[in-house]
C-alpha cells in the first residue's frame, strides 16, 4: 500500500486525508488536537490512518514519530504540507527524514496567498528525487467581495493539484487585491 503524509490533516485538509485513503493510500496525519484527530480516524477503516499527535516546531519530536509510521508503514512517497510561517524548520525535518536515496516522492507545498512561490521554493532544500508542486490558497469573489475558502474548497483544491500534478496550483484567485478579506 501506498504511504502518504498530511500536515495539517485534522482540520482544512481533513477531506484530502479522507480522499488518499479512498485512492488505497495508507495515510499518516500530522496534527496536535486528539479530538479532531480521533474524529478524522472514526470515519475510515480501522488502520488506514496512522495518527502522529505532534507540534512540526518541535522538530526531535517530529523526527522520531516519523521515523517511526516510515517503519511501520512503509516509505512516504506522497506529502501534502500546510505549514504556517514560522514552521519552517519542522517543513525541512519531514523533508530530510522523508527523503528516500532510491525512492522518488511528491511534496505538495499548501501556501497561504500572501506567499511568494519562487521566494518559498529558493528557501527550501529539496532533494533530486523530490518533485515539489506548490498550491496556493488565496480567496472567492462573491457580489463584488472576497472571503476566504472554506475548509470544503481548499481541499477539493488541493485534491485537483493532486491529480494534475501541476508545478503550480491556484486555489480561488489572488486578484482583485482590493478583495481580498
Amino acid at each position: 500500500m501506498k504511504h502518504a503524509l498530511v500536515v495539517g490533516g485534522t482540520g482544512m485538509l481533513s477531506e484530502v486525508c479522507l480522499w488518499l485513503c479512498s485512492q488505497n493510500y495508507h495515510v499518516s496525519v500530522i496534527g496536535r488536537n486528539t479530538v479532531k484527530m480521533s474524529r478524522l480516524i472514526e470515519q475510515v477503516d480501522k488502520g488506514k490512518i496512522t495518527s502522529v499527535l505532534v507540534d512540526y516546531n518541535k522538530v526531535n519530536l517530529l523526527d522520531i514519530h516519523l521515523k517511526q509510521t516510515i517503519h511501520e508503514n512503509g516509505p512516504i512517497t506522497l506529502v501534502v504540507a500546510w505549514v504556517h510561517t514560522g514552521g519552517e524548520q519542522g517543513l525541512a525535518k519531514i523533508i530530510e527524514t522523508v527523503e528516500q536515496p532510491s525512492e522518488p516522492w511528491e511534496l505538495y507545498h499548501v501556501l497561504g496567498s500572501r506567499a511568494k512561490l519562487s521566494q518559498v521554493k529558493r528557501e527550501l532544500c529539496i532533494p533530486k528525487n523530490c518533485h515539489y508542486l506548490q498550491v496556493q490558497l488565496g480567496f472567492k469573489l462573491e457580489e463584488e467581495r472576497g472571503r476566504w475558502l472554506n475548509n470544503h474548497e481548499i481541499a477539493e483544491g488541493v485534491i485537483k493539484a493532486i491529480q494534475r500534478k501541476a508545478p503550480t496550483s491556484l486555489v480561488g484567485v489572488l486578484e482583485p487585491a482590493e478583495f481580498r478579506p
